[in-house]
């Protein structure tokens, strides 16, 4: 195939009176380049250098493209990149399978065609859940797991870890000169889940919940605050003022310069009501600042993060809920606190959702939005408050 060549464009213009040259220089692959100059002999001698300079990059992303495959660019992402990730559960699910597919094409190889053909078969085949011999396997000696296929928002997900893939590969490695994701188009995704507790089924999950200190504390900021399981977790008492019921939330344990929130922004929440009580029965065990407030035993001594998966499955199963995770404990905070008159302002500030409209808002996560937590925690508690 034919490559470009970079062009060049010169145009002479008057400039307070005076006449300049103004070049400018593209090719695919960069970004353009622009400069003036008072004659057009220098705008000539910049714009051939420029070239020059251009077309020897595009050769040195030639050789890395086939020369390189995206194993290799996977792996270098697995180790260079994954760990800034806040949360890389999902690009450890993803690029395995891309490595798998692809990974044997080298980088100049893989066409949007490619790719699309490996879209479909994501989203034809089965996929399990479980595994014979894994840690905490629900599954019987013998039985086989059931089955399930990809919803078309998780096969977009799959598509956005493989494009910064290239991104990377393009923008600080050099080893590409374009990304061939733009020629790929996402799936329709619907309007997705959206799960919420009534009025009986909050009561019937609390009933169960309270018979486990601590997953009945997290489960209520959850419902009361809008938190995020991670979140939660990553609670350090440090961050937490008992008498306020003000919550830091965004700082991860271990690595204090990183935020542990989704989006990578820290915020306020407020606890209050039965939350803000089982939060300050939880203080009087003893703790350090540094200790996380949900915590287990760890397997070598000391505290790790609290794994609630279990008690919150048998809560939920035993409360008689369908299609119920954890994370619904937010969903349904935002209803009631839709419901109770907050605003879209508020509610992004509360919860933390982000967006380039409401940025400017998420100071609304402090004072002002105090008294219409304090409803929800009265609500979500059954009535009762803290003095």
């Amino acid at each position: 195939m034919k490559k470009r060549e970079p062009k060049g464009n010169i145009r002479e213009r008057i400039n307070r009176g005076k006449t300049v040259y103004q070049v400018q220089v593209r090719v695919v692959g960069y970004p353009s380049r622009t400069a003036t100059f008072p004659t057009r002999r220098l705008a000539e001698r910049w714009e051939t250098k420029i070239k020059a300079q251009m077309i020897e990059g595009r050769h040195f992303r030639d050789v890395e493209a086939r020369r390189r495959t995206l194993a290799d660019a996977i792996d270098r992402y697995t180790e260079e990149e994954l760990p800034k990730k806040r949360a890389d559960t999902m690009h450890r699910y993803c690029l395995p399978w891309w490595r798998a597919r692809l990974g044997h094409l080298k980088m100049a190889d893989i066409t949007p065609a490619a790719i699309v053909d490996a879209r479909s078969q994501l989203s034809r085949e089965p996929y399990t859940r479980a595994r014979q011999g894994a840690k905490r396997t629900l599954l019987k000696p013998g039985e086989k797991p059931a089955e399930y296929k990809r919803s078309n928002s998780t096969v977009n997900r799959y598509l956005e870890v493989l494009s910064h893939v290239f991104t990377i590969a393009r923008r600080e490695w050099h080893w590409i000169s374009s990304n061939p994701m733009e020629g790929v188009s996402k799936l329709h995704e619907g309007p997705g889940r959206v799960r919420y507790l009534s009025e009986e089924e909050r009561a019937a999950l609390l009933r169960e919940t309270v018979k486990d200190p601590q997953l009945h504390c997290m489960v209520m900021l959850a419902l009361s605050t809008a938190s995020r399981a991670g979140e939660l977790l990553n609670l350090q008492w440090r961050d937490v003022d008992l008498d306020e019921g003000r919550m830091l939330l965004g700082r991860k344990p271990g690595q204090q310069s990183r935020l542990a929130t989704k989006n990578g922004t820290a915020r306020v929440a407020w606890a209050s009501g039965e939350a803000l009580r089982l939060l300050q029965e939880r203080a009087k065990n003893p703790r350090r600042d540094d200790d996380l407030v949900f915590s287990s035993p760890a397997r070598s001594g000391g505290r790790s993060r609290y794994n609630y998966d279990d008690p919150f499955g048998d809560a939920v199963e035993a409360a008689g809920l369908e299609d119920f995770h954890f994370h619904d404990l937010r969903h349904s905070a935002a209803t009631y606190l839709a419901r109770a008159g907050a605003t879209e302002q508020q509610l992004r500030a509360i919860g933390g959702w982000k967006s380039n409209v409401v940025n400017k808002y998420v100071h609304l996560a402090g004072d002002d939005v105090k008294d219409l937590l304090a409803e929800l925690g009265k609500k979500v508690g059954g009535g009762k408050d803290t003095a």
